[in-house]
């Protein structure tokens, strides 16, 4: 069993007391008396205890002082009262000096031991602490508990937050965080749109032959049993879909903060950004925000002044979190985001511009161009409506006549209403603007169209 920190401090401080008394009665002595048998018998017994304690001492040293060769050399050369009576005196004043030599090695054994005794104390106190109070373990809990902590006290739960190990509870806590986003961004679209919602649920059971129709309850119950199956299932996908981006995120974030000086690993960084997403929470009134814009005379800013208002949340949330986890300055951690932030939005824009590249749907460099924003618009030859045009689609700008826009379309040439378009000028530095509105335009243009083709055939 290992001796306690009193018993190792007892047992060197013992030794240090022997020898301590074998330096003052002979090995500091110049010129010895008639040496008796009582003398020399007392000087061989105390060499004997020394030797005893010696072996108990150098257990505790483990190898980190050369205390059994010191000790056992001063021995040998003092082989009795006798022997020390007949040494030169260049022999005595390097007898003494190697016994105070010894003294203070020993000197060192003693704090060596106390200090290493108390380092375990420090970490057992620690332990307790920690059981004690869960802001030492920050990420312990269920997932509102950690929310929690974020939200009310963010330097506080970073400051605790331990860089080393797994990041299990950091992946699952990111991963519940974007299924309560998408479920409630997905169940508020649902809700401003149940008829919608409906006729896709009623188309699908009729092709799959679970309903011949929706007249009885049961098929009514049948119907909106998928709609919630639905909106799980959709939730679920773009969850796992935001979680990729996040760890894609996590790498970029990586690099900016080891740039900026960060020492923690990549570990630390995952866990610093995944945390840090806690404010895309705020994202669930985005679809109420824009059901406002829609139906009421709201600023159309409105929607734009959420994303943003989230992006500085997260971004303070993560500078707290560089500079607590990373030990860095708050102007590194500053710098850092920054730096991972332009990497992930060059990432984002090249892979829309590959996009875009594939669907031959890039405006050009230079020169005007027509950018169509109504949801779809009509290709006018003379009297007649030839081919309709989704919004985000480009038009070859020609010229104006009256209330059209004259255009070309690959060989075709006509018309489209100007209320219908914008007539804009390509350069290299809108690009980036134009890749983020077009890409959000295909979608919209998607979605309304499976809505309405479902809506037409559930008739």
């Amino acid at each position: 069993m290992k001796p306690s920190r009193q018993q190792q401090v007892a047992r060197v401080e013992r030794f240090a007391s022997l020898w301590e008394r074998l330096v003052n009665l002979f090995l500091d002595k110049e010129e010895f008396d008639d040496v008796s048998t009582a003398k020399e018998e007392e000087f061989l017994s105390l060499q004997g205890s020394i030797m005893q304690e010696l072996a108990a001492v150098a257990e505790l040293e483990e190898g980190r002082f050369a205390l059994i060769d010191e000790v056992t050399s001063v021995i040998n050369e003092a082989v009795s009262i006798r022997h020390m009576k007949g040494q030169s005196e260049f022999q005595a004043r390097r007898r003494k000096e190697r016994g105070r030599q010894v003294a203070e090695l020993i000197e060192k054994v003693k704090r060596f031991v106390a200090d290493r005794d108390s380092a375990a104390l420090r970490k057992e106190r620690e332990v307790e602490v920690r059981l004690s109070r869960p802001f030492w373990d920050p990420e312990k809990g269920k997932f509102q508990v950690i929310l929690g902590r974020i939200v009310g006290s963010p330097v506080r739960f970073f400051s605790a937050m331990r860089v080393a190990g797994e990041t299990r509870k950091a992946n699952s806590f990111l991963l519940t965080l974007l299924s309560i986003l998408m479920l409630g961004c997905v169940v508020t679209i649902v809700a401003f749109n149940a008829a919608t919602a409906r006729a896709i649920s009623y188309n699908f059971t009729l092709e799959s032959g679970i309903l011949t129709d929706d007249g009885t309850l049961a098929a009514k119950i049948i119907i909106w049993v998928f709609v919630l199956i639905g909106i799980v299932i959709v939730s679920l996908a773009g969850a796992i879909a935001a979680a990729i981006l996040a760890q894609i995120l996590t790498l970029l974030m990586h690099i900016g903060f080891k740039v900026a000086g960060a020492k923690a690993d990549m570990v630390a960084s995952h866990k610093v950004v995944v945390f840090g997403l806690t404010p895309l929470l705020l994202l669930i009134l985005l679809p109420i925000v824009g059901y406002m814009v829609k139906r009421a005379e709201v600023s159309p800013l409105l929607p734009l002044m959420l994303p943003a208002v989230t992006l500085c949340c997260v971004a303070v949330l993560q500078v707290i979190g560089v500079a607590k986890v990373h030990s860095t300055s708050a102007a590194a951690g500053i710098i850092g985001w920054l730096i991972g932030f332009v990497l992930f939005a060059v990432v984002t824009l090249a892979s829309l511009w590959v996009w875009h590249y594939s669907l031959d749907a890039l405006p050009p460099t230079s020169g005007k161009y027509v950018f169509v924003t109504a949801m779809e618009t009509h290709l006018h030859k003379g009297k007649q409506r030839d081919r309709i045009f989704p919004k985000g689609e480009i038009l070859t700008f020609i010229g104006e006549e009256g209330d059209f826009y004259k255009v070309r379309s690959g060989k075709e040439e006509g018309r489209i209403k100007k209320d219908d378009a914008q007539v804009r000028e390509g350069s290299i530095w809108t690009l980036p603007v134009f890749l983020v509105e077009s890409s959000g335009a295909r979608a919209e243009v998607l979605i309304h169209r499976l809505s309405r083709k479902i809506e037409e055939e559930a008739r």
